[in-house]
């Protein structure tokens, strides 16, 4: 019995594609005045942010980052802010790594938020929730720690979620899923992140000082039809829009000097 594939004609194969009627077209566009001339600017417009978005490849950074989650946890949670003040050892992991944002006036890190990748180890949530059955065997992350410091008014939280879409892209990372407590839960679906269970269960979160939170998902490949399909109002920000501020593969492009190695603990780790 032959494969049902066999009855369709898929066209070339992409090794055996043909490009030379390419130059064709463009002969008859630049004919019909449809392209620019040769002396045309093609440069890619870029829309400018107040604020620049990278990822913590030094100790000095990665202090700053510790004060920001103190001052914004401690805004929300006053008892635990001397303890999103202190180091942090999941910082340090293997496949983690740590985004943030500055603004570009004060140089003041407004923003930051931490990804785990399940490439070595399991992620944190998995202390205590079972991923569904479709996602086992998946490449995914986690987003820990997303915090902005209060009253920063500019779009903090959506650009380290396109950041980290970005970074999820080009390491083949298929999802990710994060906690919230239900009081964040808005922020959260508006950023693309939908119920995991579909129930809205809440659980208890070992890494999350046993407080009860929803687990959400958003997948990285569905993600831009996902939302283009629900004329969501920051599709254009996070897919159609090039941020030349958002330099998610910058850290990852350099090769820096090893980081002096704080004591007791493993040198920082940069990237997944």
């Amino acid at each position: 019995m032959s494969n049902q594939a066999d009855s369709y004609d898929f066209g070339p194969r992409s090794n055996d594609s043909q490009f030379a009627g390419l130059n064709v077209f463009r002969e008859d566009r630049e004919a019909s005045g449809q392209s620019p001339g040769p002396d045309a600017n093609l440069a890619p417009r870029g829309e400018p942010l107040a604020f620049r978005v990278a990822i913590v490849d030094s100790e000095a950074d990665l202090q700053r980052v510790q004060e920001l989650r103190q001052a914004a946890y401690g805004h929300h949670l006053p008892a635990l802010a001397a303890s999103f003040g202190r180091a942090d050892p999941v910082d340090r992991w293997p496949d983690v790594t740590v985004f943030y944002a500055e603004d570009k006036a004060t140089r003041r890190v407004v923003g930051s938020a931490r990804l785990q990748c399940n490439r070595s180890q399991p992620l944190q949530i998995e202390r205590s929730i079972v991923l569904p059955p479709q996602l086992l065997d998946r490449l995914l992350a986690e987003v820990t720690r997303m915090t902005v410091i209060p009253g920063y008014a500019q779009p903090v939280k959506l650009a380290l979620v396109k950041a980290i879409h970005l970074y999820c892209i080009g390491m083949q990372i298929g999802g990710i899923v994060c906690a919230s407590r239900p009081s964040l839960m808005r922020q959260y679906l508006n950023l693309g992140f939908d119920d995991l269970y579909g129930d809205g269960r809440l659980v208890p979160m070992a890494h999350g000082s046993g407080l009860e939170h929803r687990v959400l998902f958003r997948d990285t490949v569905t993600s831009e039809a996902h939302n283009r399909s629900r004329q969501h109002p920051d599709y254009a920000f996070v897919f159609r829009t090039y941020h030349p501020d958002i330099e998610v593969f910058d850290a990852v492009a350099r090769v820096p000097e090893p980081l002096r190695q704080a004591p007791g603990e493993r040198r920082y780790s940069r990237a997944a």
